[in-house]
C-alpha cells in the first residue's frame, strides 16, 4: 500500500533555523521575540520544540545564554556599571528575571511534612 501524503501545510522548519535560535538567545531574545523573528507562531515554535531534537537543544542553549546575558546585565547593573551609564531599576530587573528564569529565580518555597500516619504533607508559599 503506498504511503498516504501527509495532512495540512508543509513544514516551514529549516534545520539552519537552530543556529538563528541561539544567535537570538545570545542577543537576549524571550522565546516569544524567537518565534516572531523566525516569523511564526509561538505554538509553531513549541511544536518544533518537541517534534527535532536538534530544534529543541538549539532552543535549550538560547534560553541559558539569554539568562546569562541577563544575569549579567542585572550583576553590572547592581554595580553601577551597566554599559550604557543609565540607572537600572532593581524592581524591574528582579520582575524581569523571576518571570523569564523562574527555575533559578523564583520565590515559592515548598516544605514537606510527615505528620500522624500521613505520608506527606506539602506546604507551599510565596508567589
Amino acid at each position: 500500500m503506498a504511503d498516504k501524503n501527509p495532512v495540512g501545510r508543509p513544514t516551514k522548519y529549516d534545520p539552519s533555523f537552530c543556529e538563528e535560535v541561539i544567535t537570538f538567545g545570545k542577543q537576549g531574545l524571550s522565546k516569544a521575540q524567537i518565534a516572531a523573528r523566525l516569523d511564526i507562531h509561538r505554538d509553531t515554535l513549541h511544536q518544533w520544540e518537541q517534534t527535532y531534537s536538534e530544534f529543541s537543544d538549539a532552543l535549550k542553549k538560547a534560553v541559558g545564554y539569554a539568562q546569562d546575558l541577563w544575569e549579567e546585565r542585572f550583576a553590572l547593573g547592581a554595580l553601577g556599571a551597566n554599559e550604557d551609564g543609565q540607572q537600572m531599576n532593581p524592581t524591574m530587573m528582579i520582575f524581569l528575571m523571576k518571570n523569564r528564569f523562574p527555575a533559578d529565580w523564583r520565590d515559592k518555597q515548598t516544605t514537606e511534612h510527615e505528620v500522624h500516619g500521613a505520608k506527606k504533607v506539602v506546604v507551599e508559599w510565596g508567589e
